[in-house]
């Protein structure tokens, strides 16, 4: 099986990569290939025909042209494919935007298997989700930090993990980042990464993690066994 991720940003590739690893793990007799592309944040829809196309490293922006390119490419493999885009819901309606990626898809004709996973209402969510890794990557985590949190809800979800995890919480993430996205996108990374190891891809609280995780399971399942 051989998996094409389209994914919003660095930190979610860090958490993907995991997951493949660990479906590897799960599923040994199976061959499990993965080309993982990530992007520079979400951007926005372009309505068809507005203007003319250009790479912009967002991935809305970018992802006809992409969903194009790699359709046309996994078309001729021999070897079973699958197109997985990974994105971040935030404060979108989730039914109208996933309606609006599959018209995307339509209009540009993309014949690969493909799905669009997205994050209720972010990556971090699916970290959330399991507090158990969180404990095991960060022993000292502060759980009270998420008494109040929703799972998959549309709410504060990095700013929880924050608090729970970085040394003086969001506050003083803000005041080490000074207005600037690289210390919070380092923190992101770091966070996929330490608590992406310790993740039970089985037992997660979020259900738009049970729907990605489910959605590859059903793919490598339905290939065959290595001889």
């Amino acid at each position: 099986m051989y998996f094409q991720f389209l994914l919003e940003d660095y930190s979610t590739e860090i958490l993907v990569n995991h997951v493949v690893d660990k479906l590897r793990e799960q599923y040994p007799d199976k061959e499990i290939y993965a080309d993982l592309k990530s992007f520079h944040g979400i951007g926005h829809l372009v309505k068809k025909g507005t203007t003319i196309e250009q790479k912009t490293g967002k991935i809305l922006n970018d992802l006809p042209m992409y969903l194009r390119a790699f359709d046309k490419r996994l078309c001729r493999m021999e070897s079973r494919a699958a197109l997985i885009i990974v994105l971040d819901n935030d404060k979108r309606e989730q039914k109208e935007f996933l309606r609006q990626l599959e018209q995307l898809s339509c209009e540009n004709m993309i014949l690969t298997d493909h799905v669009f996973c997205v994050a209720v209402k972010e990556m971090e969510a699916w970290l959330l989700g399991d507090v158990d890794a969180i404990e095991l990557a960060y022993p000292n985590l502060k759980k009270s930090a998420a008494k109040n949190y929703v799972q998959d809800a549309i709410c504060d979800t990095w700013e929880v993990l924050a608090n729970m995890v970085y040394p003086g919480g969001i506050a003083k993430l803000m005041k080490n980042a000074r207005n600037s996205y690289s210390e919070i996108g380092r923190a992101k990374a770091e966070w996929a990464d330490m608590i992406g190891k310790k993740l039970n891809l089985f037992n997660n609280r979020s259900a738009s993690f049970q729907f990605f995780v489910g959605e590859l399971i059903k793919r490598i399942e339905a290939v065959e066994t290595i001889a």
